[in-house]
């Protein structure tokens, strides 16, 4: 009897303890791994693409995959607004691509960077280099150009009976028959009309948009720029991949050498005429921005210094060659250009952003340069002009008013009263308003909510989503979440920090840290918002067991220029400086390993990596730096020479701040990465790091992504990128 009892007892027991195994097998979360971050579907989810407003606001147009009988198709769709029903406009997959510009049976036909016409009836895009429009009324694909060139930068004039274009460095554009216009004829190599060069494009307009040219309202005009590179040295970009390998010479000025001569022209569609505008920016001063004013026969010309010092509105009447100075913006340091402008379409008035008083904010003028009044007024930041509605007189704009860690609508009347806050959740809002100003599309997330796509009347009443909501899968991670939190130094300075924990953190255990760094200037990684595919590779290291750390040193965007300006003229110093500040906070947590820290970043993230590792090297054990600057001299004049000025002018400081000249202290271990065709920070960079550390006779790694941007782009690098950064942390630190 006692021995049948031990049997009883012995299978209850083992039964309960299957069970309990059961149940926490059930209970295990999944581990991240850098392949499944990377991987499709996008774990944040996939918000569609090229989403854009029809001219007449009813409706929000976008491309979305979507599976149809077993295969993935792309849709062009449009929801209607204010209800939000979809409507499929057709299947951009099953146009027949034209045979000449077929590369194999499985090409697709693509809409990719579309643009509507004005009455939103038409949209015009670019397929393997040649402009196509499609009708949405009749479901009508036309081919509009066949050459063996390249069109680029197509737009529509705003009454849509033309498209503009550029061609081989010249402007070109041609009407609905058909029938195409030669703008200018003397594009070159050298010589660029309505296209931005690299350091254009990269340093003063918008990162990926090269069209420089504006369209008048009545589209009997088109203004343009001229650049002329002739005199900005070349440098060369190598592929090494194909047998003979090639070259491409890019014209890309360092600090301290010639810029691009630039000047603005117009051609007038009546007279044929070509105009050029004077003054004109040689090489010693810039063309920041370029608008029509409503009459269609005067421009809004900033003109910025090459110090950057100053910026001036001109209006020019193009037909007249007159020009007058309207306003002028100084500093002691440097003057910032933004896009937060508006000129009136029915008053004679214009919204004008300023820093003079410390903070970006809103003001209005008359036409004659002379103050209305300021709409906006506080010791927060105004980060994006959203919209004027001119018939209710009131101006949307997004602003850091509630949270230097957040961002979030507003509106104010035209004379600067009334003040709203139109966005309630808290995190980071960025919006899109509908031409009509009834509505508005909010993205939005937080550091545990993904981006999503909402969209809102003007008062912020919520309507619809847009978005594609996340995979399930996001939630079944362990995912451990930010902490956002302010330190203050023994120095009294206080800074916006972030922290991540490994998982099931145990304050009595002792952690590594690694620091994301960024650092440089008019940039915040401390945000209430998603992270994206780096967070979760930040949180695939906590749960390997790091604590991730980020500071937001001063430099950074967000605190005004008190917060901003002490970095003018010596970039790298006083940022190492807080970087170092933020050890020191670490080094006092009881939970940190003192001995075991390491810091990476990308780019100035990547800069600042290789001055922490070569300057501080008793402070940090490991450090990446991913297409790091090696010297600034290395590196564009219109960004460099804004914070830095030109390397005769400060020579000590172009010194002190470049990593090449403290390689010999080195002691941690370093991984040195870039892509080989980075026409931003030239591959230069690690090559001469690389060697004056062999010289140094210092042992380090070097991994080179052929062929690869500053971005590093694509799934099987991204992925083998992130693997190696996990493999040499866990090796070193």
């Amino acid at each position: 009897m006692k021995t049948l009892r031990g049997v009883v007892f012995f299978l209850i027991a083992a039964i309960g303890c299957s069970l309990a195994i059961a149940a926490s097998a059930q209970d295990k979360k999944p581990t991240l791994t850098v392949e499944r971050i990377y991987a499709d579907p996008p774990l944040s989810g996939e918000l569609p693409d090229r989403i854009l407003w029809l001219p007449d606001s009813k409706g929000i147009s976008y491309l979305i995959e979507r599976e149809i009988d077993g295969e993935k198709k792309t849709l062009f769709a449009i929801r209607d607004v204010p209800f939000g029903e979809e409507k499929i406009i057709c299947i951009p997959d099953t146009f027949a691509v034209p045979e000449d510009l077929k590369k194999s049976d499985d090409d697709k036909f693509s809409f990719g960077g579309y643009i509507w016409s004005e009455v939103g009836r038409m949209i015009v895009f670019r397929h393997k280099g040649d402009v196509f429009t499609f009708d949405r009324t009749t479901g009508t694909l036309e081919r509009r150009t066949q050459t063996e060139d390249t069109e680029t930068n197509v737009t529509f004039s705003p009454d849509g009976s033309m498209v503009a274009y550029t061609r081989e460095n010249d402007l070109y554009m041609m009407d609905l028959d058909n029938r195409e216009r030669r703008i200018t004829t003397t594009g070159a190599d050298t010589l660029l009309n309505g296209i931005l060069n690299w350091v254009y494009m990269e340093e003063l307009f918008t990162r990926g948009n090269r069209r420089a040219y504006w369209w008048a309202p009545n589209s009997r005009a088109i203004a343009f720029m001229e650049l002329n590179d002739g005199s900005v040295p070349e440098f060369p970009l190598v592929d090494l991949i194909p047998t003979h390998g090639s070259v491409e010479m890019q014209r890309y000025p360092k600090a301290g050498d010639p810029n691009p001569r630039v000047r603005v022209g117009v051609y007038d569609l009546e007279s044929e005429e070509l105009y050029w505008i004077d003054p004109l920016a040689g090489e010693d001063a810039y063309i920041a921005r370029v608008y029509w004013l409503s009459d269609s026969k005067r421009l809004a010309i900033e003109k910025l210094n090459r110090d950057q010092n100053e910026l001036v509105l001109l209006f020019a009447d193009y037909r007249a060659g007159a020009w007058e100075q309207i306003l002028t913006e100084t500093d002691s340091t440097w003057v910032s250009v933004d896009y937060m402008k508006h000129y009136y379409e029915t008053k004679s008035r214009f919204v004008w952003t300023s820093e003079r008083d410390g903070y970006a904010q809103l003001y209005l003028y008359n036409l004659n340069g002379k103050l209305i009044r300021r709409l906006t007024n506080g010791p927060w930041e105004v980060v994006a002009l959203d919209g004027v509605d001119e018939k209710q007189g009131d101006i949307y704009y997004t602003a850091l008013e509630k949270s230097l860690l957040e961002r979030h609508l507003y509106k104010v009347s035209e004379k600067g009263k009334k003040m709203r806050r139109l966005t309630q959740l808290s995190g980071s809002h960025a919006v899109r308003f509908s031409p009509d100003h009834r509505f508005y599309i909010d993205y939005f997330s937080n550091t545990e909510t993904p981006t999503q796509a909402t969209v809102h009347d003007a008062q912020g009443k919520h309507l619809f989503k847009l978005w594609e909501d996340p995979p399930e899968e996001l939630a079944s991670y362990d995912l451990p979440a930010p902490e956002i939190f302010t330190m203050t130094s023994v120095q009294g300075i206080s800074y916006q920090c972030s922290m991540i924990k490994p998982t099931h953190f145990d304050p009595g255990k002792k952690y590594p840290v690694i620091i994301y760094t960024y650092g440089g200037p008019n940039a915040q990684l401390v945000r209430n918002r998603w992270g994206g595919s780096l967070y979760l590779w930040h949180a695939m290291m906590a749960e390997r067991g790091y604590i991730i750390f980020s500071l937001d040193n001063r430099g950074a965007f967000g605190k005004g220029r008190i917060w901003e300006n002490p970095i003018y003229k010596r970039l790298g110093q006083l940022e190492l400086h807080d970087q170092l500040a933020g050890v020191d906070y670490l080094k006092s947590l009881p939970f940190v390993d003192a001995s075991r820290i390491g810091i990476w970043g990308w780019s100035y993230g990547g800069y600042m990596t290789c001055l922490a590792l070569f300057k501080t090297p008793d402070v940090f054990k490991a450090g990446a730096a991913v297409a790091p600057v090696a010297d600034f001299r290395l590196y564009d004049t219109i960004y460099t020479e804004r914070y830095m000025k030109r390397p005769e002018d400060n020579e000590e400081a172009y010194n002190e701040g470049a990593p090449i000249n403290f390689v010999e202290n080195l002691k941690g271990a370093f991984l040195l990465v870039h892509g080989t065709a980075d026409d931003n920070v030239h591959m230069q960079s690690s090559i001469v790091l690389a060697e004056k550390l062999i010289e140094a006779g210092k042992d380090f790694d070097l991994m080179l992504y052929p062929g690869k941007m500053h971005g590093i782009r694509g799934k099987a690098a991204r992925t083998h990128l992130f693997n190696k950064i996990t493999t040499f942390f866990e090796e070193n630190l």
